[in-house]
Formats: C-alpha cells, sequence, structure tokens
C-alpha cells in the first residue's frame, strides 16, 4: 500500500507564488540600491516562505509526517480520532494567523464548513480533514485524497 503522497499545488498557489516570489525578487533588481539589506529581506521573506512549505505527506512508523524543506510536522497516528475527504473544505475561509498563498496555505484558518481549523495545503480542492483526540481539526492535501483516507484509516485504525 502507498505510503508516500505528494502535495500538489493549484493554479492560485503557483501564481501566487510566482508572484511574491518575483516582486520580491525584481524589486532589488529594478531598484538597485547601494544597502544589501534589501536583497536580505527579500530572500529572507522567500527562503522563509519556502522552509514552511508543505512538499509532501508520509505515513510511516506510527506517524503522518507533512513534509517540509528539510524538516517535518509530525502527528502521531494514535492522536487521530477520524479522518474524512472532503473536497473543497477550505472555501470560504479566512486566515487568521500563517501563510496564505506563498509555497501553500499553512496555519490557522476558519470557515463555516469547519469552524477553526489548522491547514496544512498546497491545494483548495483536495482537502483531507483529519480529527485528532484534542478536537484539533487539520486540512492537509495529498494528490491522492481517497486512497490516503484509506492507508491512514488502515495504518491508524480510525473511525470513517
Amino acid at each position: 500500500m502507498r505510503k508516500q503522497f505528494r502535495a500538489p499545488w493549484d493554479l492560485l498557489l503557483i501564481i501566487m507564488t510566482t508572484f511574491v516570489v518575483g516582486l520580491l525578487l525584481g524589486l532589488n533588481y529594478l531598484y538597485p540600491s547601494q544597502s544589501i539589506i534589501p536583497s536580505i529581506l527579500s530572500w529572507s521573506i522567500i527562503l522563509f516562505c519556502a522552509a514552511f512549505g508543505i512538499y509532501g505527506f508520509s505515513i510511516q512508523n506510527g506517524m503522518l509526517r507533512i513534509l517540509r524543506l528539510g524538516w517535518s510536522k509530525d502527528i502521531s497516528l494514535s492522536d487521530i480520532k477520524s479522518v474524512e475527504y472532503k473536497p473543497n473544505a477550505m472555501m470560504g475561509s479566512l486566515r487568521t494567523w500563517g501563510i496564505g498563498g506563498v509555497f501553500g496555505y499553512i496555519g490557522h484558518f476558519k470557515n463555516r464548513i469547519l469552524g477553526n481549523y489548522k491547514a496544512y495545503a498546497t491545494h483548495r480542492r483536495k482537502t483531507v480533514v483529519i480529527l485528532t483526540s484534542n478536537n484539533e481539526q487539520i486540512v492537509i492535501t495529498p494528490d491522492d485524497p481517497e486512497l490516503f483516507v484509506q492507508t491512514l484509516r488502515d495504518e491508524a485504525k480510525v473511525a470513517v
């Protein structure tokens, strides 16, 4: 059974990431200054966002691993109460804290469908909602949501 899943980007994420990175880099070249501070600031923002970006999901060693650039956010499978594929669960969301469209939709969000939730997402339609034992909702977006849900249910032995 497949235990590694990619994190596909939707068109909005591609456009927003390209625009922001292009803007930050372009400003340095269009308006060169004698100071290196603007370049350092631009590259710091880009690298910070890239480091927190979502690059895939892995189910291994009793953990759901949300893969980032050189590190991961780990969730113990024993802490997962339920998992469900809910397409478009992020629709109408407001970001309350986090990154909303540069290398991912990451952080704390709120909408009418889910209420308050954490997102580690890159595609607004391929949403999987995980409920943890402390009633925290987490939204992730694997490339094959239905297979991911089945794999996670089998590995974590959680309810529908």
